[in-house]
């Protein structure tokens, strides 16, 4: 009897946890698309089966671009992808189609491109698109409500409109997806022309940032706010070219407003991804691997400027909440955390007041000095963030006694929630990116180094082909499929760049020359730069968007091996693709930071400094500190030292001094 009971009960069970709906997505490997797996939409992955459906029915597609990390994605999802009346509207009139942005960077930078094009202002996530059964785009938007809300068409009026006009007018849909083609063809195959410009360019892009700079609350523009690690390069760069005191103040202004505020984890370290108001109070809680690892240099580098040991400390932070999240024991790195914690945006990280304050009690401070603590990290009674709760950041400058321990405490108080969804994914440009932070962070701490050679040959094992080329991204766990995109290359390339650079052993630069051989066959096309190879026509440009542009870094690889391979034809690439992006670079210098450091690379000259590979890193320390930011080291059999730019050899020496002179004399 006991075994007739037990059973039914069991079969309930695994009855009841059974989903109710399963799409085309259900085998993918992304943990984005997996999440839509069991929507009642029926989603189809970007692929031929799609396509062909969507011409055999002559239906338009309807396309949705997110991640698994996104915030907003989560909300359209649960309002409409998981409403079954949304899901027959969209089934009906559509096929649709998911897409991981992670997984396909190429094709959503093409879409953002149209999105830009049609609104005059940049897109987002998630992005909507809807296409001819061409796949020719007709409409753009990025996240749409269920219903008609504050003036805007929901799904339920806005598709049915759209399915019947494609169904009932299919020619006006044609000409309009037709127009947009043609400005996409004209935006991507602007006629080239050489910049016309000296080198008070740089000048010129100091004076337009300084036009949108936040005086008050430091970064630019008004909101959101987002880290620009490109643009914070630049003008410290500018600075050690020039002496420009306005491009030094509003870098260090900037990256010392961000450390103190809600963009940084005050309590685990590492910086969220952007803040949604001009303040820097309210972040969007998504922790990414790339804005992490480009940040990570500028603190170095701020530190090495200026003394400020805060700086460091957020260098040390970062890096250890990045290993411990993100990091797996092979050393390769997981690509970013979610926004929401337990469906609460930011739960995990935010406090209550009165539960903060007891802690502290507990933990041995008295009221008054507990009280003290939390106006420190501005902890408020009426909470600063949403309703009762607040986010930490820091109220003044200086720490109060018994912080360390205090900082403990509340982050003791996180062990009892949920941290965030990580993204399993492992994607080669962004733990090349980290990779990259690794060996420039190394100087600090000699771990740094171990860490970042493991890293570096953790990830070449997996993601180099038996042929030399890159895969692009792989699920943890699984074996890469997908093809390498242009920023694999061009951010792998830099780190095995910066390896060389910090430990000059010649197997990095080796690695750097064959992708950059491979990658010029795959990407380019005098000039141009594709941003794949898989057949899907996207083309790289220059604006540093959410990180630094791929094709920018690939321009400063090349440039680096111009110089420490003497191949001109690396250096004849990088003009070709600056003259044929030469009419935007000119008019809005300061809009393509990382371009524009490119530029002043290839005008000013790069110099490399030659000697034997154990005096270049016994006098690492003094060739930091030459006053001239474009420097190279190259280990040759010398006894002496060398300095050179592409075009002759000028200083010659065995003492550093004068050789340093002569290069700041230039």
């Amino acid at each position: 009897m006991r075994y007739f009971i037990l059973i039914p009960i069991f079969l309930t069970t695994l009855l009841a946890s059974e989903p109710d709906y399963t799409n085309h997505l259900i085998d993918e490997p992304s943990p984005y698309l997996q999440q839509h797996a069991h929507n009642p939409v029926d989603w189809y992955p970007w692929g031929e089966e799609a396509f062909e459906k969507a011409k055999r029915e002559h239906k338009p597609i309807f396309l949705s671009i997110g991640y698994s990390t996104c915030h907003w994605c989560h909300v359209m999802a649960h309002e409409s992808f998981e409403d079954p009346k949304i899901a027959e509207i969209i089934d009906r009139w559509f096929v649709p189609v998911k897409v991981d942005r992670e997984e396909m960077p190429h094709l959503d930078k093409y879409f953002q491109k149209v999105y830009a094009l049609l609104h005059r202002r940049s897109g987002g996530w998630p992005l909507t698109i809807l296409l001819t059964e061409d796949l020719k785009p007709f409409f753009a938007a990025t996240y749409i409500p269920p219903v008609d809300s504050y003036g805007v068409e929901g799904l339920e009026t806005l598709l049915p409109k759209m399915g019947r006009l494609y169904r009932n007018n299919r020619m006006k849909i044609d000409q309009r997806a037709d127009a947009i083609e043609a400005l996409m063809r004209r935006v991507q195959n602007l006629p080239s022309k050489p910049i016309d410009a000296d080198l008070k360019i740089a000048d010129k892009a100091i004076e337009a940032m300084h036009g949108y700079y936040d005086p008050l609350y430091k970064g630019f523009g008004d909101r959101p706010k987002f880290p620009e690690s490109s643009r914070l390069r630049l003008l410290l760069d500018i600075y050690r070219l020039n002496g420009n005191e306005r491009a030094r103040t509003m870098a260090l202004e900037t990256l010392d407003a961000m450390q103190r505020s809600g963009l940084y984890d005050q309590i685990d370290g590492a910086f969220f991804r952007y803040c949604v108001d001009r303040r820097w109070r309210m972040p969007h809680f998504e922790k990414m691997l790339y804005t992490n690892a480009e940040l990570i240099p500028l603190y170095l580098q701020a530190w090495k400027m200026t003394g400020k040991e805060r700086y460091k400390e957020v260098v040390k932070e970062t890096i250890s909440e990045i290993d411990r999240r993100f990091r797996t024991q092979e050393g390769l790195y997981f690509s970013a955390s979610d926004a929401d914690s337990d469906h609460q945006e930011g739960g995990y990280f935010i406090y209550r007041y009165d539960e903060a304050l007891e802690a502290l009690k507990r933990a041995g401070y008295d009221e008054m000095h507990a009280k003290m603590i939390l106006k420190f990290f501005d902890i408020e009674e009426d909470g600063n963030f949403d309703t009762e709760f607040s986010h930490p950041r820091r109220a003044a400058e200086r720490e109060p006694e018994g912080f360390e321990k205090a900082k403990k405490v509340l982050g003791a108080m996180r062990n009892g929630r949920t941290y965030p969804f990580i993204d399993k994914k492992v994607i080669t440009a962004w733990n090349a990116m980290m990779i990259k932070a690794l060996f420039v962070a190394s100087g600090l701490d000699d771990r740094y180094m171990a860490e970042a050679k493991r890293s570096y040959a953790a990830l070449k094992h997996l993601m180099q082909q038996n042929d030399g080329s890159l895969y692009h991204q792989v699920l943890f766990g699984n074996r890469p499929e997908q093809g390498g995109l242009l920023e694999d290359y061009a951010f792998l390339i830099d780190a095995a760049l910066t390896a060389y650079q910090m430990t000059l052993e010649e197997a990095y630069l080796n690695d750097a020359d064959r992708w950059t051989k491979i990658a010029l066959k795959m990407f380019y096309r005098e000039g141009r730069w594709l941003l794949g190879s898989d057949g899907f026509e996207s083309y790289a440009d220059l604006q540093d968007n959410y990180y630094t542009s791929s094709l920018s870094v690939m321009l400063d690889n090349l440039l680096d091996l111009a110089l420490l391979e003497s191949s001109l034809s690396y250096e004849t690439a990088v003009k070709k693709t600056l003259d044929a992006n030469g009419a935007v670079i000119t008019k809005r210098p300061d809009a393509y930071p990382e371009a524009l450091r490119a530029y002043l690379r290839l005008k000013r000259g790069i110099v490399g400094i030659k000697s034997s590979r154990a005096t270049l890193l016994a006098n690492a320390r003094k060739i930091e500190a030459v006053g001239y930011p474009f420097l190279l080291k190259k280990a040759e059999e010398l006894h002496i030292f060398i300095a050179c730019d592409m075009r002759t050899c000028f200083a010659f020496g065995e003492d550093f001094e004068s050789i340093k002179e002569s290069i700041e004399s230039r």
